[in-house]
């Protein structure tokens, strides 16, 4: 009976979110556009952010709050779905992935600031100075925002990996209704781009435990890029289409930024594409867009202000330690970014601490290093994946590549400047935070395949009917690995005892882990204090609480250092 709640919440919360985002395209006027789901759901999960982000400076997302919101966005599917005809092929899609959400274990960082930072946007209002009480708190991402909408009666925290399943699905779902529309005027390079986006995510990115922020935000990014691939090559979009297409990209790359900072790297593609005179029309007839993306950026900057005392958390500059008490201070920031960037260059992990650390992060010291603990493994086995798709592109494509249908010269410069455009990205990520999950899966991605992108682009059309049909085997393929890697994982979780990790003795629900904590008060104001780390417990999870001072002030709780 649970397994069947958990599954039509789950549905009526996919088709709200969709919802806002139809209710988004209508009051922003994403007019030019084909109507395309997964869009939809993206805009829906971006709109509902920033609403989430702003209503947290007043109250708790509670039960009352979120029913309310969901109940909203059903209303704006039914009233604004252009097409309400393809309502079942949305169930079923969902449905169809819906393995992908049954999980015990998480993203190796939930219980450390994933669900207690969701959990305290659920069950308080704004607080200043979080970042002092554990270093969990001083990651802030619009995820955490998203995930605490969904604390609901019954389920309380147990839906909040929802939000990354709906990611999943909606970035299924515009890829398929893009490559299977019967008015798909994209260009070739674009449908190919998204066929193996398709592939390397069922195939790849096959189990919700492996998500967090990261990947979330490069599914943002993945539509992001096809959007620039769109605008960039194809001639076939007049000026009205590609004004609303410029407005779509913006959308993304803000979202994706509040997502994962480290995203705004991305940012540079739009060098290829964005004018004086395209941004002077941007911004003469589009205020009410214009409002929504300034209202993203100012609330996620003041978010993390309100966190750490920094706009951009850890970078220095930004941050105002020596003007507000109850801001993290200047040593503690400094010596976490060094921690990150050590992290991120393979020299301090479970089982590894360089000494001279200062050292090892100048210049290039640290590659050789990074190679043999990073690169040969996790790096080097996502190359492969990306590698064994091409081999079964070719494979399939194979009578085809001796077969020139098109011959796109006057588009080479435009491929030199994209791919020079990807190495300055790629050389950015790799200099300051070479790990994957970094935002740095695409553009490795976007390295590899973009000379088999345009090789296959002049042999293949892919949406002709006969290729199509190759796309949908090699589709199905994928999709079959995708549904056997969670099978075999299920079985496994299914097995565990009671007493393990991550067993699955809660089916439908992930594991937590069972924390002990004890409620105190402090000044009136109630906490839960615990050594372990925090998990489910309660908000505010509290720790080393003699080491702080905890005051109210204009019905606002601070917490700083003493």
């Amino acid at each position: 009976m649970i397994l069947s709640y958990f599954i039509i919440v789950s549905l009526f919360i996919f088709i709200s979110t969709i919802g806002y985002g139809f209710a988004v395209s209508k009051f922003l006027k994403f007019n030019k556009s084909k109507i395309n789901y997964g869009l939809a759901g993206i805009k829906g999960l971006f709109f509902l952010s920033v609403l989430s982000s702003y209503s947290h400076l007043f109250i708790a997302h509670n039960y009352l709050h979120n029913i309310i919101l969901i109940l909203f966005g059903l209303l704006f599917f039914f009233f604004y779905n252009p097409n309400i005809i393809k309502f079942n092929n949305l169930v079923f899609i969902f449905l169809l992935l819906f393995i992908f959400l049954v999980i015990s274990k998480t993203n190796e960082d939930f219980g450390y600031y994933h669900l207690p930072n969701s959990l305290q946007f659920a069950q308080q209002k704004l607080q200043f100075g979080l970042g002092n009480l554990n270093h969990g708190f001083k990651h802030i991402s619009s995820l955490f925002q998203l995930m605490s909408i969904h604390y609901l009666p019954i389920f309380e925290f147990k839906l909040f990996n929802l939000v990354n399943y709906l990611f999943f699905v909606f970035l299924i779902l515009f890829i398929l209704q893009e490559l299977y529309s019967k008015n798909n005027n994209n260009h070739n390079i674009s449908n190919l781009f998204l066929s193996f986006i398709f592939v390397i995510f069922l195939v790849k990115f096959s189990r919700l435990a492996e998500y967090g922020s990261d990947l979330s935000g490069q599914i943002v990014l993945s539509i992001y890029i096809f959007y620039i691939f769109e605008f960039f090559y194809n001639k076939r979009l007049n000026d009205e289409e590609k004004l609303e297409y410029l407005k779509i990209i913006l959308l993304l790359l803000c979202f994706a930024t509040t997502l994962k900072f480290i995203s705004i790297i991305y940012g540079f593609f739009l060098i290829l594409i964005l004018t004086p005179k395209k941004l002077y029309k941007l911004l003469k007839k589009n205020l009410p867009y214009l409002s929504l993306i300034i209202a993203s950026s100012t609330i996620f900057l003041f978010l993390n202000f309100s966190s750490t005392g920094c706009l951009v958390y850890p970078v220095k500059v930004t941050c105002f330690s020596n003007i507000f008490d109850w801001a993290v201070d200047y040593e503690t920031i400094s010596y976490l970014k060094n921690h990150y960037e050590l992290w991120a260059k393979a020299g301090l992990g479970p089982n590894i601490e360089v000494t001279e650390k200062e050292l090892y992060v100048k210049s290039l010291n640290w590659v050789e290093n990074w190679y043999y603990n990073y690169f040969v493994g996790k790096f080097s086995d996502y190359i492969l994946v990306i590698i064994l798709i091409i081999i079964i592109y070719f494979i399939f494509f194979s009578k085809k590549l001796f077969i020139e249908i098109h011959n796109y010269k006057n588009e080479k410069k435009k491929h030199v400047y994209y791919f020079l455009s990807a190495i300055v990205v790629f050389l950015f990520w790799f200099l300051n935070f070479p790990t994957l999950r970094y935002a740095g899966y695409l553009i490795i991605l976007i390295l590899i395949i973009f000379p088999i992108l345009i090789f296959f682009s002049r042999k293949v059309i892919i949406v002709n009917s006969i290729n199509l049909r190759k796309i949908s085997i090699i589709f199905l393929i994928s999709f079959f690995i995708f549904l056997s890697k969670n099978i075999i994982r299920i079985n496994f979780e299914l097995n565990l005892k009671k007493n393990e990790y991550h067993n699955f003795s809660n089916f439908p629900f992930f594991w937590t882990k069972n924390t002990s904590f004890i409620p105190i008060f402090i000044n009136g104001i109630q906490f839960y204090e615990t050594n372990d780390s925090c998990w489910s417990t309660p908000s505010t999870c509290i720790k080393n609480k003699d080491i702080l001072k905890i005051y109210k002030k204009n019905n606002y709780i601070f917490y700083s250092k003493k």
